[in-house]
């Protein structure tokens, strides 16, 4: 596969003078350099610009705020110890930071002090809010500590191997030059890891299969173990279990890349302007995790995870709130895109516990949770938090003409002039 260059691409440059000095280089070198590398797509300031993915913190506050309803109840299975630290990897811009914060001081003042969040990303800026603790750099910057390790969308960008079935072998994806472009070319694997793998899912693959393996999935889950001294860690993200991810109709892999908002087929064109991510296997993840001494919690649907903890009585106590009609719209659309079937709904969720109470159900996890019903009781959730500038308007962005306050528009309107 060639693709078209792009010239004074920083990583472009780092990656042809690698190929230059070893003739190829792996894919998922590639993808670490392209992603990663001085001026990748992570690393760079303004990768955000022009907005080439949307994720659930920006498509309403909801999944920030219950969140921190889950986490809240992890606090209180712990002892409600002080402090209690959330660490976020990956962070971005902060929105799910600052909406958690937000709402955990609105869901118990007990829970508000005791948290201390600190959010992680290569790139972040300062955040708004004073409550959340900006830290730049990769991975985990923090040893030993009690609380909750907490990620959205982070493992699928983790650079992966790819690999074809030949002849029976597994031969893995390298990326060189021919003719001016990067191409890819098969050859051995470059580590015996790839095989064991694949060999230890007890996978049958089929010739021409190809796909990727993510050997990353075990370093994070080192550094997580020797983050995390006792407590919870949150993982959401798109993937599947192994036999799902491996499965006939996913014989080309699953890798994708994303430029302005448009799925792109070749990962070698817009070096380092295209995002690159491919699903993640969450069995892989769960052995990783438990070869560590990290018991693996709950595992459900993104769907399920947010419906438990009470999305229907958000999405129903905007009827009580002062909006306009417009707005209280654009906010249920907001909320559910967050549990939407073929899209964030089926993203999967995963908790993994270490030194707490075992065969505990987290609410989250529970279909029997009380949180589920959509008409609160006694012990309901504060009011949902509401879109703002921050945020995306679907709404307004798929529906252009609805995004008209058409109250405003009738006689004896207080905007009529």
């Amino acid at each position: 596969m060639a693709g078209r260059q792009d010239s004074g691409v920083e990583p472009l440059a780092t990656i042809e003078r690698l190929i230059a000095e070893h003739g190829r280089i792996t894919f998922a070198r590639f993808m670490e350099l392209a992603l990663y590398g001085p001026g990748g797509y992570y690393v760079s300031a303004d990768r955000h610009r022009t907005g080439d993915y949307f994720t659930a913190p920006s498509a309403h506050p909801a999944f920030s705020a219950l969140l921190a309803v889950q986490v809240r109840q992890l606090w209180e299975l712990m002892g409600s110890p002080s402090p209690f630290h959330v660490v976020e990897v990956g962070a971005g811009g902060c929105r799910l930071a600052e909406s958690f914060v937000d709402y955990a001081s609105r869901l118990s003042p007990e829970f508000a002090r005791a948290l201390e969040y600190a959010a992680v990303d290569c790139s972040i800026a300062r955040p708004a809010d004073s409550r959340v603790q900006a830290v730049r750099g990769f991975g985990l910057p923090v040893r030993r500590v009690e609380g909750c390790v907490l990620s959205n969308e982070l493992p699928d960008a983790f650079p992966v191997h790819r690999f074809a079935i030949r002849d029976g072998r597994v031969l893995e994806v390298y990326v060189t030059r021919e003719d001016g472009c990067l191409v890819e070319t098969l050859d051995a694997p470059s580590t015996p890891r790839i095989e064991h793998r694949l060999s230890s899912l007890g996978l049958n693959l089929p010739d021409g299969f190809r796909g990727e393996v993510n050997l990353a999935l075990d370093d994070w889950m080192e550094e997580v173990s020797q983050a995390l001294a006792r407590g919870f860690v949150l993982t959401v993200d798109y993937g599947h279990s192994a036999q799902d991810l491996y499965a006939p109709e996913r014989s080309g892999g699953t890798l994708r890349c994303y430029y302005e908002h448009t799925l792109q087929g070749d990962p070698y064109r817009r070096v380092g302007r295209q995002d690159m991510t491919a699903h993640v296997d969450f069995t892989s993840l769960a052995r990783a995790s438990e070869e560590r001494g990290l018991a693996v919690a709950g595992f459900t649907s993104q769907r399920e995870f947010l419906l438990n903890l009470g999305l229907s009585g958000l999405v129903e106590s905007l009827a009580g709130m002062e909006l306009s009609q417009r707005e209280r719209d654009a906010n249920r659309m907001g909320m559910l895109e967050l549990a939407k079937r073929d899209g964030m709904g089926d993203f999967r969720v995963m908790a993994q516990a270490r030194g707490v109470e075992k065969d505990v159900e987290l609410l989250g996890f529970s279909q029997d949770s009380p949180l589920r019903r959509v008409a609160p009781d006694e012990a309901a959730l504060p009011p949902a938090p509401l879109l703002s500038s921050e945020h995306l308007d679907l709404m307004a962005g798929r529906y252009p003409h609805l995004a008209w306050e058409w109250e405003a528009m009738w006689p004896g309107s207080e905007r009529e002039e």
